[in-house]
């Protein structure tokens, strides 16, 4: 039931705050497993895709992203305002996402119309 309060607190599913809570406590060990059992195995395709498991590293999602969140704040106030997609070019995150956050920033008031 404290689960289910938090997820309820922090505007999360359980699914969400679970997964989240497991991965700021997973350790660097558990981390590398996870990267190198989801490499091809026995000769499959794409030797590039090693390269990039091995060098990908973990970024937060948006809302747990302070620079990107206050990037969108900055990028929001110019004048010419820049598009949601072009906001999200800049800050390197999906455009879905970014429009999703921004929606967000403007319902809570944090962002003006």
């Amino acid at each position: 039931m404290g689960l289910e309060a938090e997820a309820v607190l922090q505007g999360k599913t359980l699914k969400k705050l679970a997964s989240d809570l497991i991965l700021r406590s997973i350790s660097a060990k558990a981390l590398r497993f996870v990267q190198q059992s989801s490499k091809p195995r026995y000769g499959e395709e794409a030797e590039g895709q090693e390269e990039a498991v091995a060098s990908s590293s973990y970024r937060p999602r948006i809302s747990e992203n302070a620079q990107a969140i206050q990037q969108i704040k900055d990028l929001w106030s110019i004048n010419p305002r820049p598009s949601q997609r072009e906001i999200a070019k800049i800050i390197n995150y999906p455009a879905s996402s970014t429009k999703y956050q921004i929606r967000s920033m403007l319902e809570k008031g944090e962002l003006k119309e």
